[in-house]
Parts: structure tokens; C-alpha cells; sequence
């Protein structure tokens, strides 16, 4: 008797339905229960190499919800099945090796299930996985090209961090003129000193402060990205650098982009210093970054769940978006742990 197996077409509309029915999540042992199939025959399946009898997937095709009197046609097996002749030349899947078959499967399946909810924690740096800031970094390139400086202000690990990183990588091809962006993470930057030898490390230059840095400078263009502004406000540090900054900042040979949870103007009020003007005033426009509405939650999980075969179910949709309120970061770990229950292996 001649082994059949599901077509492109057949094997696509077999994982749809899966999905549909919420089945795509289980685990081989609980589909293949819900198939009526050996579980051995579920990896196969999934990956579009499983070949049996035709009445086999006819059944198959049943449990998962089609109607059996469609299945049972001739129209519907020339659009879904393919029948296999073993005793051809031609090479089919099961002439490899049982060891390459099971490698190759096991593989689709380490890619297909992988937990797509990544990075837990950090900055976001792939471009790919880039979501919604898209306004923001279109109001930061229009502030930066009209020649003011930004202050980037929002809560911790909302994702000011991943802004900044994509303002480096997109510079070059957004501003009207070139100029060298240097990001610089201030948790890493405990003293002036090491400021200044950070500062001059990004530019690749030997460290040096004072004129000689000014005379630098005068050559110089840079968008110096400062994240964890904060830190400037600690007792490492004095007036001087920001001061610094300032003045380069005014004589056009470099541009700011200031990131910090508390308004600039509350971090620096230089309240004590009278008649003194605060060492950013004027010279950074502010852009707020605030969590994401429930629309954009909802459409950032499809977004990571697209290449994967789950979809979350509409109850954990909504428990998502009332533990998250669009936050961010606590919408990947929450996102994480729930793919986690939906497959248990990964």
C-alpha cells in the first residue's frame, strides 16, 4: 500500500488549525492523546515529514476539526496530500538515517519553540527586535537636526537605554550632518577622571582634559548618548563636567542626548549657585517616553509570537496587560514566564 504524506498546502492548513483549536502549545505526549496517534509521529508531523497510510491522516485531519465529509473527497486530497513512491530513485526523507532525521526535526523544533520573549533585562540592541519607539526617534532625529540637544526622560527599564542604542546605529543615515556618536553609561562612570577616560576611549584618543580636550573638540563633531544621568549627580563629580559639556554643546562640537528617570532640571537645579545658569537649560528639548497602551501590548506579543506556533489564549492576554500596564520590561518577563507555561520544554 502506497504511504501518503500532507502537501505544502495540507501541511500549512494542519498547523493552522492547531493553533486555532489552542492544540500548538501541548506537548507531543498530550497531542498525540488528543490526534489519537502514536506521540512518536507528532515531531514528524509538525515538521511536514510524516508519511502513513492516507486514512491515518484523514483522521489526523478530523481531530482537529475539519469536516470529515471534506476530507474524505478527492478534491480535498489532490489540494492537501501527495502520494509518496518509496520505490522511486529520487531521495524521500526516510531514506536518511533514523539519527539525521530526528537532528533535523529536533532543530526545527529548538528554532520554532524558542522563547521569543528576549531580552529579560538590558538594552535592546538588534534593530529586529525594536518595538514602537518608532514617534519618539522621529521627534529626537527633528530636535537633534534642528540643533538642540534632547533630554530623554522615563522610568527605569522602560527602555531608554534601547532608544539610545538605536540612535547610534541609525546617525549616520537620519542627521542632516555627520557627526561621531559615542554612547556612554554613566552606572560605569564613577569619577571625573573616569569620564574624561571614557570620553576620550570612545573617541579614540589618548586620555586628556583641560585644553588640551578643548583643542580636540575643535576638530570634532560628536552626539554623545549619556545614559544613567544620574550618576553625574553623586559625589564623584562636580559642576565642571556638565559645565564642560554645556560649552561644548554651545560652540557646535557636540550635540547631547541626556537620559535619566528625573527631569534635568530637578537632577541639576543649581538652587545654591545664584545668578548661575543650570549646566543643561536650554540646550536639550525633552522627549518622554511612557509605557505602552493595552492596543500596542497586544500587538508587541503577536509580534513576538508571529514565527512561533502559540498564541496566547484572550484570559492571559488581559491578566498581561493588568500586570504590565505597558510597561515594557515587566511585560517581556511576564510574556517569558507565560510562554514558558505554554511549552514546558522550552
Amino acid at each position: 500500500m502506497a504511504n501518503w504524506m500532507l502537501n505544502s498546502e495540507g501541511h500549512r492548513l494542519f498547523l493552522e488549525r492547531l493553533k486555532a483549536i489552542g492544540w500548538s502549545s501541548l506537548n507531543n505526549g498530550d497531542m498525540a492523546k488528543q490526534l489519537g496517534i502514536d506521540r512518536s509521529i507528532v515531531p514528524n508531523l509538525i515538521s511536514g515529514t510524516h508519511q502513513g497510510h492516507k486514512s491515518k491522516l484523514q483522521n489526523i485531519l478530523r481531530a482537529v476539526g475539519l469536516d470529515a465529509e471534506d476530507v474524505q473527497s478527492e478534491t480535498f486530497a489532490k489540494k492537501y496530500f501527495q502520494e509518496v513512491n518509496n520505490s522511486s530513485k529520487q531521495t524521500s526523507v526516510l531514506e536518511f538515517p533514523t539519527n539525521v532525521i530526528e537532528s533535523v526535526v529536533g532543530l526545527e523544533q529548538a528554532l520554532v519553540f524558542e522563547n521569543p520573549f528576549l531580552p529579560l533585562n538590558g538594552r535592546v540592541e538588534n534593530s529586529e527586535y525594536f518595538f514602537n519607539r518608532e514617534k519618539e526617534l522621529r521627534d529626537i532625529f527633528d530636535f537633534l537636526n534642528s540643533g538642540s540637544g534632547v533630554e530623554l526622560l522615563g522610568d527605569r527599564q522602560i527602555g531608554k537605554s534601547s532608544v539610545l542604542m538605536q540612535i547610534k546605529q541609525r546617525a549616520a543615515a537620519v542627521l542632516r550632518d555627520k557627526w561621531e556618536p559615542i554612547y556612554l553609561n554613566l552606572q560605569k562612570v564613577h569619577t571625573e577622571a573616569d569620564f574624561y577616560e571614557s570620553f576620550c576611549e570612545e573617541l579614540g584618543v589618548a586620555s586628556c582634559t583641560g585644553n588640551d580636550l578643548n583643542r580636540l573638540m575643535r576638530s570634532r563633531r560628536v552626539l554623545l548618548l549619556l545614559d544613567e544621568t544620574e550618576n553625574l549627580t553623586s559625589n564623584g563629580f562636580t559642576r565642571e563636567i556638565r559645565d564642560r559639556l554645556r560649552a561644548f554643546a554651545e560652540d557646535g562640537s557636540l550635540r547631547l542626548v541626556v537620559a535619566a528617570c528625573t527631569p534635568l532640571d530637578h537632577l541639576f537645579p543649581d538652587s545654591d549657585e545664584k545668578g548661575m545658569t543650570s549646566p543643561f537649560h536650554g540646550i536639550c528639548l525633552r522627549v518622554d517616553l511612557k509605557p505602552w497602551n493595552e492596543v500596542t501590548v497586544r500587538k508587541f506579543v503577536a509580534a513576538r509570537l508571529e514565527p512561533t506556533r502559540i498564541c496566547f489564549i484572550e484570559a492571559d492576554m488581559e491578566k498581561l496587560w493588568q500586570e504590565s500596564q505597558g510597561h515594557p520590561q515587566k511585560l517581556m518577563k511576564a510574556c517569558f514566564d507565560l510562554y514558558r507555561q505554554y511549552c514546558p520544554n522550552v
